[in-house]
C-alpha cells in the first residue's frame, strides 16, 4: 500500500472531516512517532565516511580588510585555488590565519568571470590586480589585516552523512583501526583544551565534537549537524563511521514504509493521531454526547496499535542481529565488545 493510497483511505472513508493533506501530514506524524519509538534494524547497518583533505593550500600570501567578509589571493595562491575550488559550488573548506579564528568559505570566485562588478563599492583592495577571493561566512575579525598575510585553507568541520541522522555507532580511523571517541567532548571542553585550535595532529584525530548546525547559504548540507575532529589534522587521512538515521517520511505519491514497518502499523498509529486530532477540535459549546467519540476511537487505535507492534517488533529483533551482534574478543587483553558487519570490531566502553 503506498501513501497516496493510505491517505486517501483514511481521509475519504475511515475518519470524515479531514482534508487529503491534513490526512497525509498525520501519517507522516504518526510515522515518526514510529521511528523515534524505539532503535529499528533498518536505522542501523548504515556506512560513510569523511575523508579529511589536509592543508589544501597555504601557499602564496592574501588581503584582508577588519570589517570585510572578503579574502583575495595574491597570483600564487590564485594559482592553487584555481585547483582546489570550482566557481559556484559552496565549499566545505575553512579559512584561517594560522593563529587566529576559522571561518566558513561560502563561495569562491575569480575576477575572470565578471563577479567583480558585483563586489561592494570599496571592497577590493588598493592594488590588488585581479585573481580569486573567497567569501567568507562572516566579516574579517582578527589583528592580521592587509596584504601579505599568511593563511591556511583545510576542512575541521564535517557534516553527517544524511538530513535524518540520528547518531554515530562508532567512528574509526580507517587507516590504524583507531577508535575516534565522538561523545566524551563538547565545544566547552575544546574551549579549554585548545581555545585557539592551535594544536594540530600529525595524523591521528582524537575526537569528533557536535559544533553546529550548517547554515551556509546554499549548501548542499544545509541543516545538517556538523562535527569538529580535533586535533584538526593537516594531512589527507580517511575516517570510516557506521550511524543510525531517523528514518525517511513519506513524500511522493508511491512512497512505501520501511520494512520491517506495514502499512496497518502506520494506519493504526495515524487513526490515533487523527482521532485525538478531532478531540481537540471539538467546541466549547458542543453538547456532552453528540457526535463520535473520539477519545474512545483514539484509545481503541491505540490498544490495535500496540498489538500490531508486538509482532513487527519480534521480526525486528531478528534484523537485528544482521546488523549489530555481541560477541567475544579473542585477545585476552580485551574486554567484552561489540562488533559490527561492515568495520569489524567495535569498541564500546572499553578499549
Amino acid at each position: 500500500m503506498s501513501f497516496s493510497t493510505m491517505a486517501k483511505g483514511l481521509a475519504q472513508g475511515e475518519i470524515p472531516g479531514v482534508s487529503l493533506e491534513l490526512t497525509k501530514s498525520k501519517i507522516n506524524d504518526a510515522l515518526g512517532k514510529i521511528y523515534d519509538e524505539t532503535v529499528w534494524s533498518f536505522q542501523l547497518g548504515q556506512s560513510g565516511g569523511w575523508l579529511i583533505p589536509g592543508l589544501v593550500a597555504s601557499v602564496g600570501t592574501v588581503t584582508v580588510t577588519p570589517f570585510s567578509p572578503y579574502v583575495f589571493a595574491d597570483a600564487v595562491a590564485s594559482a592553487a585555488w584555481q585547483l582546489v575550488f570550482a566557481p559556484g559550488v559552496v565549499p566545505t573548506l575553512q579559512f584561517r590565519n594560522p593563529s587566529y579564528a576559522l571561518y566558513d568559505i561560502i563561495a569562491y570566485n575569480t575576477s575572470f568571470d565578471g563577479s567583480l562588478g558585483r563586489l561592494p563599492l570599496g571592497a577590493v583592495p588598493l592594488g590588488w590586480s585581479g585573481g580569486s577571493y573567497l567569501t567568507l561566512d562572516r566579516p574579517w575579525m582578527e589583528p592580521p589585516s592587509g596584504a601579505g598575510q599568511n593563511y591556511y585553507i583545510y576542512q575541521a568541520y564535517f557534516p553527517v552523512p544524511v538530513s535524518d541522522f540520528r547518531s554515530f555507532v562508532e567512528i574509526r580511523d580507517t587507516t590504524d583501526g583507531d577508535y575516534v571517541d565522538f561523545e566524551a567532548l563538547s565545544q566547552e571542553d575544546l574551549s579549554v583544551e585548545d581555545p585557539q585550535r592551535v594544536i594540530f595532529g600529525p595524523a591521528l584525530p582524537t575526537y569528533a565534537v557536535p559544533f553546529d548546525i550548517d547554515k551556509r547559504p546554499n549548501s548542499l548540507t544545509l541543516g545538517y549537524l556538523r562535527y569538529e575532529v580535533w586535533p584538526h589534522i593537516l594531512s589527507v587521512w580517511p575516517l570510516s563511521f557506521t550511524f543510525k538515521r531517523r528514518g525517511a517520511l513519506l513524500v511522493n505519491p508511491g512512497d512505501a514504509v520501511p520494512y520491517p514497518l506495514t502499512e496497518e502499523l502506520v494506519t493504526f498509529r495515524a487513526k490515533e493521531v487523527l482521532y485525538q486530532y478531532k478531540e481537540a477540535q471539538k467546541g466549547e459549546q458542543m453538547q456532552r454526547g453528540s457526535g463520535a467519540d473520539w477519545k474512545f476511537l483514539a484509545e481503541s487505535a491505540q490498544k490495535e496499535y500496540r498489538e500490531c507492534l508486538k509482532k513487527i517488533r519480534a521480526v525486528d529483533a531478528n534484523l537485528h542481529r544482521d546488523f549489530l551482534t555481541r560477541q567475544k574478543r579473542r585477545p585476552q587483553w580485551t574486554q567484552d565488545g561489540f562488533s559490527t558487519n561492515r568495520l569489524g570490531q567495535l569498541n564500546i566502553g572499553s578499549w
